[in-house]
């Protein structure tokens, strides 16, 4: 328990938990009230937060385990909240088979890098799958701009950006997908043991 609360209090992993606090605002503010600008201004400093808990941890040689775990959290209720109100949000709305793609990949990469780990074998994070988390994150910010209508000279493109980021960080999803299997599919004489 000392190690948990020591980590918990490290600066990187604060601005991890600011990250989940602050998603759950801007959710609750996209839905509750008719500040669209608002909820999506506060959901662009939580995906800032992303590249800052990470910089802070090397910067301040505080990496660990937690860390890796709330980022993984974050990202994950960043990226499925986002596209799940894509999906139900307006006349423009992402088809949800985008969800219904995007969610049994996370799901498998999560189980075999676990059972992984739980063998003491590291699956690392590859520039690929931080290049989805990017792509997804600033598709979401153009695509409700276009949606919501709260910067109508934005328009088609902020739309047609949208898309881009949350169909490229989809494509990007398969390959690191692809990339962190085959990882697992050669460590697997390892795990099986």
């Amino acid at each position: 328990m000392g190690a948990l609360l020591r980590d918990l209090r490290t600066i990187p992993n604060m601005i991890s938990i600011s990250r989940i606090i602050l998603l759950g605002i801007a959710i609750g503010v996209f839905y509750l009230t008719d500040h669209k600008a608002v909820a999506i201004f506060i959901g662009v400093i939580a995906g800032i937060t992303d590249y800052l808990d990470g910089i802070m941890a090397r910067r301040l040689n505080q990496e660990t385990q937690l860390g890796a775990i709330l980022d993984q959290y974050a990202d994950m209720i960043f990226e499925s909240f986002g596209l799940l109100m894509a999906c139900t949000y307006s006349e423009n709305h992402v088809s949800p088979i985008i969800l219904a793609l995007y969610l049994p990949r996370e799901f498998w990469v999560m189980t075999i890098r676990r059972t992984a780990e739980a063998k003491q074998i590291i699956i690392p994070s590859v520039f690929i799958g931080k290049l989805k988390t990017n792509f997804m994150g600033w598709g979401f910010m153009c695509y409700f701009i276009a949606v919501t209508g709260v910067a109508p000279w934005s328009e088609p493109w902020s739309l047609y950006l949208g898309y881009i980021g949350l169909y490229g960080g989809l494509v990007c999803s398969y390959i690191s997908g692809g990339i962190y299997t085959r990882e697992f599919i050669k460590a697997y004489d390892q795990i099986a043991d």
